[in-house]
């Protein structure tokens, strides 16, 4: 059996026992030695850890304060939880098609897609393939917000610059699948003062201070509301399988990157299987394996690999193909995003799984083009 995904947790350094021996396990300083890590990786001044990817991107967009007319431009092909948030919100979604090669935000249907009411706009690092921010940053409007999607991806460079560098936020996700993960948690980095404030109380049922923040040299801080609020904070014991990760992810990375090429060099003579252009970027992630078959044979194919004990799985389907936004929002068509939603099939990729187990699935997939 090759299973679609293993984690890799090692936790050597016994966080997880320090912090069940001590008086925090919801947030508490364990979650502030992590912030203070993201902040050093990414160059940021602010950073919050939240309880998932979903609830950090509420907790932006609620700072920013979206009003019904406002509308959020996010490519089709991602997964659906970032047009539920916007949603959830109240604003209104605003699909844009993705770019035929690299799969990423297609940059001139979004630029197609800006109104006057356009306030948030929020490229994607698809399968840790890094999304150039600085060139739509350069094409749009000063006051349009970019929020980079960042859960596919926990490091690489863009012009020389970390990701997150050109965006207003960037939300990460450290769900169980990720390449950094604590079973469910994620992440907002920030620069700006003005939102961070709120981002921490909105994210804390409102509050204007954390429990463990109320008590300073045995002299109590009064705390108050201010914003609406709700629940997205982390806790230490999910910060705590998080913080050497944090700190070693660089090795994560590297090994992921051989496994990534070893699969491309195993595929490579599969005329049957087209993969996504890398872009131009250094240092990207690699979080999910994806290849692309003609449409006729897709479902065939993953059927086939289930049989021979072979998991993988399907990550995206289009958001213009789902049926409540299908529905909603009737007029919109992105079809380089519905195509490649009916081609795809992401493959088993993770830190564990071996050379040889590479060498076996893309053997199967030879096999079963032979086949038909």
């Amino acid at each position: 059996m090759i299973p679609f995904y293993k984690h890799n947790l090692n936790n050597k350094k016994n966080y997880l026992k320090q912090t069940l021996n001590s008086s925090y396990l919801t947030s508490g300083p364990v979650c502030e030695r992590v912030e203070k890590l993201l902040c050093k990786k990414f160059n940021k001044k602010f950073s919050f850890l939240t309880n998932s990817w979903t609830n950090g991107l509420i907790s932006i967009l609620l700072s920013v304060k979206l009003k019904p007319t406002d509308e959020v431009i996010i490519p089709a092909c991602t997964f659906v939880a970032c047009a539920n948030v916007v949603e959830m919100v109240g604003a209104k979604v605003i699909l844009a098609d993705i770019d035929e090669k690299t799969k990423l935000l297609d940059v001139k249907d979004c630029l197609k897609k800006i109104t006057k009411n356009t306030k948030v706009i929020m490229p994607v690092h698809l399968y840790g393939n890094l999304f150039d921010t600085k060139n739509l940053k350069n094409k749009i409007r000063k006051n349009i917000i970019i929020i980079e999607d960042c859960a596919h991806s926990f490091c690489g460079e863009y012009n020389n610059k970390v990701m997150g560098t050109f965006a207003d936020f960037a939300v990460f996700s450290f769900y169980a699948t990720k390449s950094i993960t604590c079973g469910e948690g994620g992440a907002i980095i920030t620069n700006h003062k003005k939102y961070a404030d709120i981002i921490r109380s909105v994210s804390n049922n409102g509050m204007t201070k954390p429990a463990f923040k109320r008590f300073v040299n045995n002299k109590y801080i009064p705390w108050d509301v201010y914003n609406f609020g709700f629940k997205a904070n982390l806790s230490d014991i999910n910060a705590s399988i998080l913080e050497d990760q944090v700190s070693s992810y660089s090795k994560i990375a590297n090994l992921k990157k051989k496994l990534f090429k070893k699969y491309r060099y195993n595929l490579n003579n599969i005329k049957e299987v087209s993969l996504p252009s890398e872009n131009k970027n250094k240092n990207r992630d690699y979080y999910l394996f994806p290849i692309g078959v003609n449409k006729k044979y897709r479902n065939k194919l993953i059927e086939y690999l289930l049989k021979n004990k072979i998991f993988v799985t399907v990550n995206f389907k289009s958001i213009s193909e789902l049926h409540y936004y299908k529905k909603k929002y009737k007029n919109t068509k992105c079809p380089r995003s519905e195509e490649w939603g009916k081609e795809t099939i992401s493959l088993p990729f993770h830190v564990k799984i071996t050379e040889k187990e590479i060498k076996e699935v893309c053997k199967k997939i030879k096999s079963f083009f032979l086949k038909i």
